[in-house]
C-alpha cells in the first residue's frame, strides 16, 4: 500500500509539475496540425445503463432509472453507435484487444503461453499513434489489466499496472469487499432479509459505500486534465485514454449522488440505487472532460470517444452498505434480475448482453445528432486513432480492426473495412471454451467442450439478430446452411490464429506477468476478473 502511495504522489507531481499552463488563454481556440483524442472506457457499463436510447427505435433501450444527462449531451453532439460492441465480454480481454487491434484469439486466449513475452514490437494505440506523428503526447489513467507494462506500451504517463482493487478506494485506503461476504451473509440471515425474486447468490456481495472520489472517478480525471494542460502548454497535440473503474463493482458513490437516487422512484428494469449513483458520479466525470474541452478552446481539435469494455452485469444480486468505519450496517437483496433486457443475459455472455456496449463518437468533422447502425467494434479504435493522427502507418495483417475514420466523417459511408467480414469473438484457455461470429443479420455461439467433458459434440446456436435481438429463438434447424458457413469461417478463423479452444490450468497473462515482475497480490491487493 505504502509503495502504491509513494508510486502514485510521485506520477501525480510529475503530472502536474508537466501539467503548469500559466499564460494559457482560455478563451483563445488553440490550433494544433494534429487533432487531439480523449478515449473514454467505462467498466461494466451496459447498453442499456444511459438515459437516452441505445437504439432511437427502441423505447426499452433508454434506462427508466439511471440518469447520464453528459453521455446524452455527448451523443447527441456526434455520433450514436446503435450496434457498438466490445471484442469481448469480460474487461480483461476486450481491454487487452482493444489496446492491441487483435482478436483475443490472437493473444489472451492463444494455445502460446508466452506470447505476452513477445509483444515489443507489437502495434498498441499510443505505439500506432507516435508512429503517424512522433510529436503526439499519450497518457494513461485508471484501470490497466493488460499483460504489459503501460510505458513499454507507448505511454509518457500513467497509473501502473492497476486492475480492479485500484478504484476500490476508501478514504486512506482499499478495501475488499470479499472480507465482506461472512458478516454479509450472517445479517441476511439473523435479521430474516427475504430474496423477493430468488436470486442466486453471488460469490461476493455489492459492497456499497460514500467516498468523495467514488471509484476514483474524480483522480483519474483530475490526472487526465492535468496531462491535457500540459500538452496544451508544451504545442503537443495529445491521447489520453481513461479507462475508468466504475461501473465495476463494488458499488461507490457520493453520498448527496447516492441519496438523490434513494429517494427517487424506483424504474420498473433498473431499480438499484447504488449503481445508479455510481453511474451518475461517472457521468459527472464525463462531463468534467466535456467541460474541460471546451474551456480550455480545443473543442474543434478534439475527438472524444467513449465505450464499454463488455456488457453489463445481469444481476447484483445481494447489496452489503459500509460506513466509513467500514463496518457493515445493512445487507439486502437486490431485485435487479434482468438489468440488460431487451439483449439477452450479460457480462461473460456471449449473447447481445454481453458484447453489446455504449459506443459514441464526437469531434470535429463529425455532423452532431447522428445515428449508425453500422457495426463497429473496440478492435477499430487502433486503426482509427492512427488515422485521425496522421495516418500513413502499415497495420499488420493481425490487426483484426478497421478505421472507422471515413464512417465518422461522411455520412454516405456505411461500413468498415476490416480483414474479415465477420465479427469474431472468442474465449478459451483459463475460462470455459466459447466462440460467436456474425454478419450483418445472423449470429452463431459455439460452445466448445471442455477437456473434462469431451465426450460432448459443441453446442451451437442461430439467431437472426436482425429481427429476433433478444435472442430469444434458435433457429438453427431452419437455416442449418447459414450455420454450416458460419462455423466453418469461425473454425478456419481459429486454426489460423492458434486459438486455444479447450482448457488449461492456467492463471491469465496479467498474472503471469505480474509474477514475472515480482509483484504479489499483497503489495497492491490485485483482484480477478
Amino acid at each position: 500500500m505504502e509503495m502504491f502511495k509513494k508510486r502514485y504522489l510521485l506520477v501525480l507531481a510529475i503530472i502536474f509539475l508537466f501539467g503548469s499552463c500559466n499564460g494559457i488563454n482560455r478563451s483563445k481556440k488553440v490550433k494544433q496540425k494534429s487533432p487531439n483524442i480523449i478515449f473514454i472506457l467505462t467498466d461494466d457499463q451496459g447498453w442499456t445503463h444511459r438515459s437516452h436510447r441505445a437504439d432511437p427505435n427502441i423505447p426499452e433501450s433508454e434506462s427508466d432509472y439511471y440518469e447520464t444527462p453528459n453521455m446524452d449531451k455527448l451523443a447527441k453532439s456526434g455520433i450514436l453507435f446503435t450496434e457498438g460492441y466490445a471484442p469481448n465480454p469480460i474487461c480483461s480481454p476486450s481491454r487487452h484487444s482493444i489496446m492491441l487491434g487483435q482478436n483475443a484469439a490472437r493473444h489472451i486466449y492463444n494455445k502460446d503461453l508466452d506470447w505476452y513475452k513477445k509483444t515489443s514490437d507489437w502495434l498498441t494505440i499510443p505505439r500506432a499513434i507516435k508512429k503517424a506523428n512522433p510529436k503526439y503526447k499519450t497518457a494513461h489513467f485508471g484501470k490497466w489489466h493488460i499483460a504489459m507494462e503501460p510505458k513499454v506500451a507507448g505511454f509518457d504517463y500513467d497509473d501502473g499496472m492497476t486492475s480492479n482493487n485500484g478504484g476500490e478506494i476508501f478514504e486512506d485506503g482499499f478495501i475488499n469487499i470479499k472480507e465482506f461476504t461472512k458478516v454479509s451473509d450472517e445479517y441476511l440471515e439473523a435479521n430474516n432479509i427475504q430474496n423477493p425474486t430468488n436470486m442466486r447468490r453471488a460469490g461476493k456481495p455489492s459492497g456499497h459505500w460514500n467516498d468523495e472520489n467514488a471509484k476514483d472517478i474524480f483522480g483519474i480525471t483530475d490526472r487526465a486534465e492535468a496531462f491535457m494542460k500540459g500538452s496544451i502548454a508544451e504545442g503537443k497535440p495529445f491521447y489520453v485514454q481513461l479507462s475508468h473503474y466504475a461501473v465495476h463493482l463494488s458499488l461507490v458513490s457520493r453520498k448527496e449522488t447516492y441519496e438523490y437516487f434513494k429517494n427517487k422512484k424506483r424504474g420498473e428494469r433498473h431499480t438499484n440505487p447504488e449503481f445508479a449513483a455510481m453511474l451518475k458520479d461517472l457521468d459527472t466525470g464525463v462531463g468534467r472532460i466535456m467541460d474541460f474541452v471546451k474551456s480550455m478552446g480545443i473543442e474543434d481539435n478534439t475527438y472524444i470517444f467513449l465505450m464499454g469494455d463488455n456488457g453489463g452485469r445481469l444481476s447484483l444480486n445481494q447489496i452489503a452498505k459500509i460506513d466509513h468505519n467500514k463496518e457493515l450496517v445493512e445487507a439486502y437483496y437486490s431485485t435487479q434480475n434482468e438489468r440488460n433486457i431487451p439483449l439477452r443475459n450479460g457480462k461473460h455472455s456471449f449473447y447481445e448482453g454481453g458484447l453489446r456496449v455504449p459506443f459514441i463518437a464526437s469531434g470535429p468533422g463529425i455532423n452532431a445528432n447522428r445515428v449508425s447502425r453500422t457495426p463497429v467494434t473496440g478492435l477499430d479504435l487502433l486503426p482509427t486513432f492512427t488515422d485521425l493522427a496522421g495516418g500513413d502507418v502499415e497495420m499488420p495483417k493481425e490487426i483484426d480492426g478497421g478505421t472507422m475514420a471515413p464512417l465518422l466523417l461522411n455520412e454516405s459511408e456505411e461500413k468498415v473495412v476490416r480483414n474479415s467480414k465477420y465479427l469474431i469473438f472468442h474465449q478459451g484457455s483459463h475460462r470455459p471454451p466459447r466462440s460467436a461470429i456474425q454478419n450483418d443479420k445472423y449470429k452463431l455461439v459455439k460452445y466448445w467442450p471442455s477437456k473434462t467433458d469431451q465426450e460432448n459434440r459443441p453446442t451451437i446456436e442461430l439467431f437472426h439478430i436482425a429481427e429476433d435481438l433478444g435472442e430469444t429463438m434458435n433457429i438453427i434447424e431452419m437455416h442449418s446452411e447459414i450455420a454450416k458457413e458460419l462455423e466453418l469461417e469461425l473454425n478456419k478463423f481459429l486454426d489460423t490464429t492458434n486459438a486455444e479452444t479447450g482448457n488449461q490450468k492456467v492463471k491469465g497473462p496479467y498474472y503471469r506477468l505480474m509474477d514475472d515482475l515480482g509483484k504479489t497480490p499483497e503489495e497492491e491487493r490485485w483482484d480477478s476478473e
